[in-house]
């Protein structure tokens, strides 16, 4: 009975901040001039950015939702984004323009501070700082909807051949989201060929009409809205463009993220004709769906073949068989009659992996780069089926240095036998398991690698040392493509990158100058997506090669630093509206329903979710707050060559791998102010550096506590991560807590900024 009545309680407090944290809007708040009543809510929030030349116009459309009774005034509140030299800005309000006004810093945070002081809601504490647009809007239309238009143009930074492109959507709280869509869509034109598009925080869709051109596209529903918008984009007037991006905070080795790509827009005879050879499973396992499935994704690969290209289909089951004894020329008539081959597969027989890919490897090939497509969904049971002696076999056969693409279909795979496959011959691995589709994975696989551009690809850097560099071996960069490189460098100043490579059987050279600072404090998502990708290549040196100490320790570190699930860590995955204390927002006007379908418990970054990330939540209730357990695959899946949780292993192997974005982090660990924070019970985030004392306490939302975040800007992000929070600056304690300084003096700000006791 106590238990329940405990939930109850909780229950109702998170539904009080909820209510709060739900009208929260991103990129500007709608404030009803009557105290009492919360933000109102952001039903839908649409952006279209037009880049030219790094001048950037921004326009917003916003519709608010009134759930009240009443005909509301309220002030629009919008931040001025960072990075940014504002030249217009211009408010529509139901088609009609309407006069408002950009505040400078100084009578922006006397704002702010009122807003601070009115929502108890340390996310507007990243606010501080910025200039201020604001507006009277009136009448809101009672238990109706306020549509705001507003368009700026602002001039981009631009720092060594990269523009960066940022758009304000942090909510305050970190937890609301939209009530409908969010949808952002940039348009990019540049005098300068544009190479490299890349964008930490979204998953972007990316067009490329022409050289000079790019439409980059963001959409999605009931979006939470928990980090800003970030994009960055290169220029190079070379035919393969290469941008640096680097981190570096003080006292420690400096992490970069280097994007290469190709041009968008190539001559026929730029495109090298590539060979390939698509290799199918046809055992007995494979019989009814998978078959006709795979049957269609290949006969879709075949009539995507370019006039240059050349190949061959190899079925294998107990035997093995050939459309043709060697690569054929891809003309109309030879790829007719080879869908007439696979069109008469019939499922029966066993597995002879290495029978298959010793046909497939000692194709003659001449100078074209050979591409395998191998799909499987067995585990070798014919002829050669010892592991280590099929990669063996197949490393001496591939003389031609032909790159194996590998597919595994189902369960009843050898997940390390395939990853060890791909990674050795420098493909790439993926994985379908029951029930999804297999021809739309297929396809999309060929797609990616259907025009190879640079292959046999070396990177070398001078004047700087780097270290811990991945991927370790460097793909090929196909058209439409983007190879993206993180790793560490001690030194700093300025360096040459060497590319080098064979583009249409020529061997080239790109060389470009960069800048490796010695002190750089933005672009901190660098470091956690090195770790991610680091973990995820110690894993699977685990996984193939077996644990060493060593390997367990690196994983372990660099897990407990980032707050990365793995087999040897599991973290309470915490409720944001749990970690700040609910309070009362006033009297609720009549009419005024909250939204619980704005708030709902945090959702999990898509790769965490169990199946497709091969993680999984376990319900728990600790300390008054809702957690969950977020657990990785065990040990034992990473040990195992075959089955579920062997497949769910090398899928999240690879994820880590090719991690791309910087999401939100999952557990009780989070990264802010260049300072590695835990949530503890009572104590709320505590920077892992800081000692048991407290030099300074400082009461959350007061005076005091935007003056530290107006002088101490470093220090805004770890401000924002809630009402009780351990900094440590210096040889100095801070604490945020009830009961701290609510103003600050000179003398305690200059000692604060010095860090000394």
């Amino acid at each position: 009975m106590a238990h329940r009545a405990r939930l109850l309680i909780i229950a109702a407090a998170l539904l009080g901040v909820a209510a709060l944290a739900s009208s929260a809007s991103a990129a500007g708040l709608l404030l009803p001039r009557d105290g009492s009543i919360p933000p109102l809510a952001l039903k839908h929030h649409r952006v279209t950015i037009d880049v030219r030349d790094g001048t950037a116009v921004t326009n917003i459309e916003q519709v608010y939702v009134n759930s009240t009774s009443r005909i509301l005034e309220a002030t629009y509140i919008f931040p001025v984004p960072d990075d940014a030299v504002v030249m217009d800005f211009r408010l529509m309000i139901n088609g009609k323009m309407q006069k408002g006004e950009v505040l400078e810093k100084e009578r922006a945070n006397q704002i702010y501070d009122d807003i601070v002081r009115r929502m108890r809601d340390p996310g507007i504490i990243d606010w501080i700082g910025k200039n201020l647009f604001q507006a009277r809007i009136f009448p809101i239309p009672a238990n109706g909807e306020q549509k705001i238009t507003i368009q700026y143009t602002q001039v981009l930074p631009f720092l060594d051949g990269t523009y960066k492109l940022s758009y304000p959507l942090k909510t305050t709280q970190g937890t609301a989201q939209t009530l409908e869509d969010l949808t952002l869509t940039a348009r990019i034109s540049s005098h300068v060929p544009i190479k490299t598009v890349y964008s930490p925080s979204h998953r972007i869709s990316v067009a490329r009409p022409n050289e000079n051109e790019a439409v980059i596209g963001f959409e999605g529903d009931k979006v939470v809205l928990d980090q800003d918008f970030t994009m960055y984009f290169g220029v190079s007037k070379k035919d393969v463009g290469l941008n640096l991006i680097t981190y570096r905070p003080d006292g420690e080795p400096g992490y970069f993220l280097m994007m290469a790509a190709p041009k968008a827009v190539f001559d026929t005879d730029e495109i090298q004709g590539k060979a390939i050879t698509f290799v199918l499973d046809t055992s007995g396992s494979m019989t009814g769906v998978k078959l006709e499935q795979a049957k269609k994704a290949l006969t879709w690969c075949l009539d995507h073949l370019g006039d240059d290209d050349r190949f061959n289909v190899v079925r294998f089951s107990s035997d093995v068989e050939g459309f043709e004894k060697g690569l054929v020329a891809a003309s109309k008539a030879n790829v007719e009659a080879a869908k007439r081959f696979v069109d008469g597969f019939e499922a029966a027989g066993g597995t002879a992996i290495d029978d298959a890919l010793t046909a497939a490897l000692t194709a003659k090939v001449g100078q074209d780069t050979h591409l395998v497509l191998f799909l499987t969904d067995g585990r070798p049971t014919v002829g050669e089926t010892e592991p280590k002696a099929i990669l063996e076999r197949a490393a001496k056969a591939n003389g031609n240095r032909a790159r194996v693409f590998a597919l595994g279909i189902g369960d009843d795979i050898n997940t390390h036998l395939l990853d060890a496959l791909a990674d050795g011959n420098g493909g790439t691995s993926a994985y379908v398991k029951p029930g999804e589709d297999m021809d739309t994975q297929i396809a999309a696989l060929y797609n990616q690698i259907a025009f190879p551009v640079l292959t046999d690809i070396q990177l070398d850097i001078s004047k700087v040392k780097t270290y811990a560099v991945l991927p370790s071996k460097l793909s090929d960069i196909f058209r439409g493509g983007q190879l993206l490189i993180i790793g560490r460098y001690r030194g700093d100043g300025d360096a040459l990158i060497r590319l080098t490579g064979k583009m249409t059987g020529s061997e080239r050279r790109f060389d470009f100058e960069e800048t490796f600072p010695a002190k750089r404090d933005d672009n901190a998502f660098i470091a956690s997506l090195w770790a991610h990708r680091q973990v995820g290549f110690l894993l699977d040196q685990i996984r193939l090669n077996g644990e060493t100490q060593a390997l367990k320790d690196e994983v372990v570190q660099l897990a407990k630093k980032y707050g990365i699930v793995t087999p040897y860590t599991s973290y309470l995955v915490v409720d944001e509206s749990a970690l700040t204390v609910p309070r009362p927002i006033g009297p609720r006007p009549p009419g005024l329903v909250p939204r619980p379908t704005v708030v709902p418990r945090r959702p999990m970054p898509e790769e965490s979710r169990a199946p497709a990330g091969g993680f999984s939540y376990d319900d728990d209730e600790a300390d008054g707050a809702a957690v969950r357990t977020a657990t990785a695959p065990k040990k034992d899946a990473y040990k195992a060559e075959s089955g579920a949780g062997a497949v769910d292993a090398a899928k999240t192997v690879r994820r880590l791998k090719d991690k791309e974005r910087s999401e939100s982090e999952v557990s009780a660990v989070r990264r802010a102010s260049g300072r590695v924070f835990s949530f503890r019970a009572g104590r709320g985030w505590v920077d892992n550096d800081a000692s048991g004392t407290e030099d300074i306490a400082i009461a959350p939302y007061s005076a005091a506590w935007t003056k530290l975040a107006a002088e101490l800007p470093a220090l805004k992000a770890a401000l924002g991560l809630g009402e009780l929070v351990t900094i440590k600056v210096g040889s100095l304690t801070l604490v945020i807590r009830a009961g701290g300084l609510t103003t600050l003096d000179a003398k305690t700000i200059a000692r604060i900024k010095a860090g000394t006791r």
